[in-house]
């Protein structure tokens, strides 16, 4: 359990708790994982950081860009064209991709790495039972596992035509779950070489700045 001062007490007694993340990172498992986790909370979702979130927990989620902006361009159905990296690094920056580089020394703010909690949610459990200084039952591990796993995941979004379409409450969609499965650095294969080099430079600060280069 970690030491939680005086005021992150106050800041974790209120009932509202703030999942922001860019775009397709494994925002929409954790945002569930969080519903289950803490039922009387209200958990909001969001891709755009709000300075007023200071108040409360934030827990973020993030990915290797190109990565994160392969998945993006698949579930609209579209192609790696350089107008489309063009309009998906502009959707990107509008929705909370540098934002998360000015709170991660926050103490309100809570980091999880999806190359780290893909297909291992024990991580994610781990780190919200330090976070909070909770502990999380193993029965209910193990429910969260078998309700939101990508195979389970998959049965239930057949269910949508498109991405618009989606469940109001678990915030599922059409095209939730790309041909890759999630995998890591599937970009390699989607992307052209020339692409990757552009992307990169693009993300030259973000990319050192987590560890990926």
């Amino acid at each position: 359990m970690i030491d939680l001062g005086k005021s992150f007490k106050r800041i974790f007694s209120e009932r509202r708790i703030i999942q922001f993340s860019p775009p397709r990172t494994g925002s929409t498992l954790v945002f569930n994982v969080l519903r289950e986790v803490f039922p009387q909370r209200r958990i909001d979702k969001s891709h755009n950081y709000d300075p007023k979130y200071l108040k409360y927990p934030v827990i973020v989620t993030y990915r290797h860009p190109l990565d994160a902006m392969a998945s993006s361009i698949q579930r609209y159905d579209r192609i790696p064209s350089d107008e489309e990296v063009e309009n998906q690094i502009k959707e990107f920056a509008d929705n909370g991709i540098w934002d998360i580089l000015k709170i991660r020394g926050q103490e309100n703010v809570l980091m999880l790495r999806y190359e780290l909690f893909y297909n291992n949610y024990d991580h994610i459990f781990a780190h919200l039972e330090g976070f909070f200084s909770i502990a999380i039952p193993a029965e209910k591990r193990r429910y969260i596992a078998a309700q939101y796993n990508i195979e389970a995941v998959d049965k239930i979004v057949r269910n949508y035509d498109a991405f618009h379409d989606y469940d109001s409450v678990t915030q599922l969609h059409g095209k939730h779950i790309s041909a890759y499965k999630g995998n890591i650095n599937y970009y390699r294969e989607f992307f052209s070489p020339k692409q990757i080099d552009y992307l990169r430079k693009v993300y030259h600060k973000f990319l050192v700045e987590f560890g990926y280069e």
